[in-house]
């Protein structure tokens, strides 16, 4: 068994293709002698990939992105080892930084419904007085950004200051590019991030993938609710929109208007104080990969490692780091209560499919794992016995150290109407079998997960 698994690893499969490069070019450079031009860019195509190579492993970053990039390079002929040489990738470097502070919060609310959630957006936009800051990964032409966009329009006459930032990639050929300029003539502030062209590459791997909402720097709405059609049930590609997000007041959402203001204006995001005495508190996960990126990672670690009743789990995309899958194989064993929620249905094949694998070695660790069956769960939480997560975080290696995020570990109540929608998504839901372990099965798996942290 123990040769099986070497033969299925990461580190068999780039020492073979590395052992099969030097073959191919030990053979070109001996039987084809009549052919030295062949020979010398054979030669020339491996010291490329041995400098591609190299660079990466001497780099800073996870370990996990060096062995997928290391399989890249080396398995695609010339492809790969020119594509990291020319994006570098700038795999970010874990930089360690202070703390998120714990902050108060009050009028907090947890929206179970993409509808809900955009309806009291528009509401809240229609009474704002003083600023709009809206910031997601997906804008979408369609109904639901023609009624934003109407009270949008009523705002800036109102004198209000109106600041919106969209991925260029998340929001590519879907963008109201016109409206858009409309509201830029009058005065607004639009932004698309990380635009798609020109280089460098790697800044183009990096998204902004926040959902995030700050009105009058008093009411603030998180989740993982974008602006289009199908997160309001007005279009339906993939069934039910399962999504939710959370809407709240204090100082906590004076805090996220600044982590707005300090990426679209890139200005240094303030210290805050930290809350003390207070009953309702949160702690805010801004993820900036080339600044501060792990936050999300370490603080659902440490929520898992301190939870003694329960944890429950919700993400459309599953592919965590062994650090998570050992927490949470740690919980399962001290029978701790754990339940992952996946998407049956697909909105993306390749990242589906590598869910179903992780998912396979959750329920291998003792987890129990529920497919929602009633349409896509695009919802990002979690519940840790007291305490609540809610934002644009999936719970894969992208969210985790490439794109910007934004989310908050909530105390209070937040976290028993969560459980309640957690357990109502339960009834829609049917488990995940444990399948055969299979050679053929292992080597796709094997395959899959080398990829998963360049999906």
């Amino acid at each position: 068994m123990r040769i099986l698994r070497f033969i299925f690893s990461r580190l068999f499969l780039c020492i073979f293709a590395v052992v099969a490069l030097c073959a191919a070019t030990a053979v070109l450079c001996i039987k084809l002698h009549s052919l030295l031009p062949v020979a010398a860019a054979a030669c020339l195509y491996y010291l490329l990939v041995l400098i591609a190579a190299l660079c990466l492993l001497s780099g800073d970053g996870s370990l996990v992105f060096k062995y997928s990039w290391l399989a890249a390079v080396t398995l695609l002929p010339m492809i790969g080892a020119i594509i990291y040489l020319i994006a570098r990738l700038h795999l970010p470097k874990g930089k360690h930084s202070a703390p998120p502070p714990s902050l108060a919060y009050t009028n907090a609310e947890y929206i179970d419904d993409g509808a809900t959630f955009l309806k009291r957006l528009i509401e809240a936009v229609a009474s704002a007085q003083k600023c709009v800051y809206l910031e997601f990964y997906i804008v979408a032409d369609g109904q639901i950004w023609n009624m934003l966009f109407a009270e949008l329009c009523l705002a800036l006459k109102r004198g209000v200051e109106i600041k919106l930032m969209y991925d260029s990639l998340g929001s590519a050929l879907r963008a109201p590019k016109s409206q858009l300029k409309r509201l830029s003539a009058n005065g607004a502030k639009i932004k698309a991030f990380n635009k798609l062209m020109p280089l460098p590459l790697y800044r183009l791997n990096m998204r902004n993938h926040r959902k995030l909402a700050v009105i009058d720097e008093k009411i603030a709405f998180i989740g993982g609710v974008n602006i289009a059609d199908e997160y309001a049930h007005v279009t339906t590609p993939h069934g039910f929109w399962k999504d939710g997000g959370v809407t709240f007041c204090g100082e906590a959402a004076k805090y996220f208007s600044n982590a707005f203001i300090s990426l679209f204006d890139k200005k240094p995001l303030p210290v805050f104080p930290v809350a003390n005495n207070e009953r309702f508190t949160l702690t805010p996960l801004i993820d900036c990969p080339d600044i501060n990126g792990g936050l999300f990672e370490n603080a659902v670690t440490a929520a898992i490692y301190s939870a003694k009743r329960h944890i429950y789990i919700a993400t459309p995309y599953l592919c965590i780091s062994e650090k998570l899958i050992d927490a949470l194989s740690y919980a399962a064993r001290l029978g701790v209560k754990t339940i992952v929620l996946i998407p049956a249905i697909p909105d993306k094949r390749l990242p589906f499919a590598i869910t179903c694998v992780y998912a396979q070695k959750l329920i291998a660790c003792g987890v129990d794992v529920y497919e929602y069956t009633s349409g896509f769960l695009h919802l990002k939480a979690a519940v840790f016995d007291d305490i609540a997560y809610i934002g644009s975080h999936n719970f894969d290696f992208r969210s985790a150290r490439l794109n910007y995020e934004a989310g908050a570990i909530f105390n209070g109540k937040i976290a028993d109407r969560l459980l309640c929608d957690f357990n109502a998504c339960i009834q829609l839901c049917k488990p995940v079998q444990k399948k055969n372990d299979t050679a053929l099965r292992r080597l796709a798996n094997g395959f899959l997960c080398l990829l998963a942290p360049l999906i």
